[in-house]
């Protein structure tokens, strides 16, 4: 197996509170240091070939391997967009840039939030100009990769409500999301690769925190730590949508 660009669940480890995802991240990292697994950072692949029914992989790297294999089966993971051929007859109002309903888009930009960061959303958001209509769950996200499921339980109790008739509830959209653990698309620092722009370990509660030495700085009116500012200045895409 080689990696791609895997921080997010590496970084989630033992403070994601989202514990079966923290798992994962730590199996992951611990399969990395015994060496079972590798990491190619910066891989840019030109062909694959299948000789003899073995897949291998040539193209270039930043660090590491240019000929990468053999492989059972290789999993491409460019991220995801909706498919919107079943509402072409619909009247939709769409960011232009994320394919989610437009009024959610600013809410949900994985520039500026993580899974755990959005904010509560209803019916109101996920409505579009066609009466009736609401686009809810993972496709409310369009090619955001940052959808929990406790989110879209609450887009469908919203949007639910509303169709009954029920505004009060339709507009009392509550959300508590758990801190994710991970504040950086970059790499985690170790193993030779790039320094993460997030040091201190996950923020245990303040979402406006890069860490947990962040939130103490800033728990007693200092600034911060001083990590993380260049990713606030010039915020990352997320891998989904490179």
């Amino acid at each position: 197996m080689r990696g791609t660009n895997l921080s997010r669940v590496f970084g989630g480890s033992d403070g994601d509170q989202l514990p079966a995802r923290g798992k994962l991240g730590s199996d992951l990292k611990s399969l990395l240091e015994c060496g079972r697994l590798e990491l190619v950072s910066g891989f840019s692949a030109d062909h694959v070939d299948t000789p003899n029914g073995v897949v291998r992989v040539t193209g270039s790297a930043t660090k590491g391997s240019t000929h990468l294999g053999p492989f059972d089966r290789i999993i491409v993971a460019t991220g995801q967009r909706p498919d919107l051929a079943m509402t072409r007859e619909l009247r939709l109002d769409l960011d232009p840039w994320l394919e989610c309903p437009k009024a959610l888009g600013p809410a949900i930009d994985p520039n500026l939030h993580s899974c755990g960061s959005v904010p509560p959303h209803g019916y109101n958001e996920l409505a579009h100009p066609e009466p009736g209509y609401f686009t809810v769950g993972v496709k409310s996200y369009g090619r955001a990769p940052t959808f929990l499921l406790a989110t879209g339980n609450e887009q469908v109790r919203s949007v639910a409500a509303f169709l009954a008739g029920d505004l009060k509830a339709a507009n009392a959209v509550q959300l508590v999301l758990p801190e994710t653990g991970v504040c950086s698309t970059n790499f985690a620092g170790w193993g030779g690769l790039e320094k993460s722009d997030c040091c201190g370990g996950p923020a245990s509660a303040n979402t406006d925190a890069c860490c947990t030495d962040d939130a103490k700085a800033k728990a007693v009116g200092a600034p911060g730590c001083g990590c993380g500012q260049q990713s606030k200045s010039e915020p990352a895409k997320a891998d989904a949508l490179q």
